[in-house]
């Protein structure tokens, strides 16, 4: 393990600030009662939907009115009260505004310009935060820059770390009331998104998840109610996404299964079942360099061993399968340790049984052979690759270097991308806009990636990580594939969109595995 840890490690906590002012009778505007019931709504959805403890969560405005005094009192409260690693929630619902190009949020005896409140939590030493404005013309904020990966940082520290903005309007438009609830529209909905268990994946809620669908309502009620459309607007400096979790996951356990003889070792049984066969994949370490006769003989009996064992990959796996032989095994034999962790076979052989195609499964071709009724697969390039690999792998110290410098970059640049196509979804700027944007960032992606595969093999220590970063570049890498000017003439506005949120979710969930990756490599 190595030790980057500079710091000490805090216990991250969820803590909730919700704002509703419903009491305007010392102003010229209007009484909002519903506010008061948001507040009781929203409340309910962060403990139910985020599971925020309910003494973390602070209440302003439930007689009714807030004072400027009391808002900033509990500003101050919730700043002191932040530690480092913690995620602040603040919500406010109440009369807003704009003047002389800014707005302001409203308060019972005046108003607070809302960049000030941004600014305000830019600056509390928490994690990341998330404000959600509910009011009119809500939209009319900015934030400055896209979230930038500094090269001495870790995933850890950099994934989920700024804070975000979601509003219940443009720059322009009105926020209203449910017509058919004594609540906020943008709140019963938000509410309904918090709440939302579809959302969960491996017990958690992504901020992405969560904002992506109260879009998609959003607009659903825009297009039913063009008279009171209300556009939500997202802007964000956060570090990929922010991960709430929200139940406890305990991932499927695939047993394991090693067993030794005298002439191999079987290695691995991975299962890889589907619904018309049960099939393992078994990796073999041979003991000396048989000939491909004698590993026939082998062959056949790993299959009688593994034939009839009960390893599953998920729950599905098991119901379907267990205590029933296997109808497929392929079996992939080196010659040393170090041939199964680079994946480096001299050979592979199927085996499938009566029920099977073996016509189909067995059908000859360059480098595949029957030998002793057992079907091969061989891999003319064995000793080329495992010359290749040694001479290739590169030292712990320098892989590191190199690679840091490549992904602090790539990642900067993905976040770049995101905070401009945030801005297109916005209806802030235009399509061939956001094409113009990048193309300029696309050739520094491009060239980044190709310098990225180019790295030196991963010793074993640094191997999953390594595998992790050339995912994650991967996922940096589709974005320039979908606005650029040939896909504006090949694909629809629709499929363009579609597989550009793709490629953003996959870039925050490759994110995510880096970052717990990293925290066990790197002590972190």
């Amino acid at each position: 393990m190595i030790d980057m840890n500079n710091g000490d490690a805090c216990i991250a906590m969820l803590r909730a600030l919700i704002i509703g002012v419903a009491d305007y009778s010392a102003t010229s505007m209007s009484n909002l009662v519903f506010c008061t019931n948001d507040i009781y709504a929203i409340k309910a959805a962060f403990i139910e939907g985020l599971k925020v403890d309910p003494k973390n969560i602070s209440i302003c405005g439930a007689s009714g009115s807030v004072f400027e005094a009391d808002f900033l009192a509990e500003m101050y409260k919730l700043s002191t009260a932040a530690n480092k690693d913690d995620t602040l929630l603040v919500y406010f619902s109440g009369h807003g505004g704009s003047s002389s190009g800014e707005h302001y949020l409203c308060l019972s005896d005046s108003t607070i310009k809302t960049h000030v409140i941004i600014d305000c939590l830019e600056k509390i030493p928490a994690k990341n935060k998330v404000l959600f404005l509910d009011c009119c013309e809500a939209g009319n904020f900015s934030i400055d820059n896209s979230a930038v990966f500094d090269i001495d940082d870790t995933a850890n520290k950099f994934a989920g770390k700024g804070y975000a903005v979601i509003a219940s309007s443009n720059a322009t438009q009105n926020s209203y009331g449910h017509p058919d609830k004594p609540i906020s529209l943008f709140t019963s909905f938000l509410c309904d998104v918090l709440c939302c268990t579809r959302l969960i994946r491996e017990g958690k809620k992504s901020l992405y998840d969560i904002n992506k669908l109260l879009t998609l309502y959003m607009e659903m009620w825009s297009k039913n109610h063009p008279s009171r459309m209300q556009k939500t607007i997202f802007r964000a400096n956060i570090g990929g996404t922010i991960f709430f979790k929200v139940q406890d996951f305990a991932p499927y356990q695939v047993d394991c299964f090693y067993k030794e003889t005298k002439d191999f070792v079987i290695y691995e049984v991975e299962p890889t079942h589907h619904g018309t066969a049960k099939r393992f994949v078994v990796k073999v370490i041979l003991k000396e360099p048989f000939s491909f006769y004698e590993i026939s003989s082998i062959n056949n009996e790993i299959v009688e061993i593994v034939k009839p064992l009960d390893i599953f990959g998920n729950t599905i796996q098991q119901q379907q399968w267990k205590k029933k032989d296997a109808n497929i095994v392929f079996c992939y034999y080196g010659l040393d340790e170090q041939d199964i962790i680079d994946c480096n076979y001299i050979c592979h052989t199927t085996w499938v049984d009566d029920k099977q195609d073996k016509d189909n499964w067995y059908r000859a071709g360059k480098n595949r052979e029957l030998i002793n009724n057992v079907f091969f697969n061989f891999h003319p390039y064995y000793q080329t690759l495992k010359v290749f690999n040694e001479e290739h792998t590169d030292s712990e110290e320098n892989l590191i270097k190199q690679t840091r410098v490549i992904m602090s970059c790539m990642i900067t640049l993905a976040e770049k991308a995101i905070f401009v196509y945030n801005e297109f979804l916005n209806n802030v700027i235009k399509e061939n806009d956001f094409v113009n944007d990048m193309v300029n960032i696309a050739p520094k992606i491009q060239e980044l990636y190709s310098k990225e595969g180019n790295l030196g093999i991963p010793p074993n220590e640094l191997k999953e990580w390594g595998e992790c970063c050339a995912g994650l570049s991967a996922s940096i890498h589709d974005f320039v594939l979908f606005y650029n000017p040939k896909s504006l003439s090949e694909r629809s506005p629709e499929n363009r969109k579609a597989c550009m949120d793709l490629a953003i979710k996959q870039y925050y969930k490759d994110l995510e595995k880096l970052k717990h990756i990293e925290v066990e490599l790197f002590n972190d």
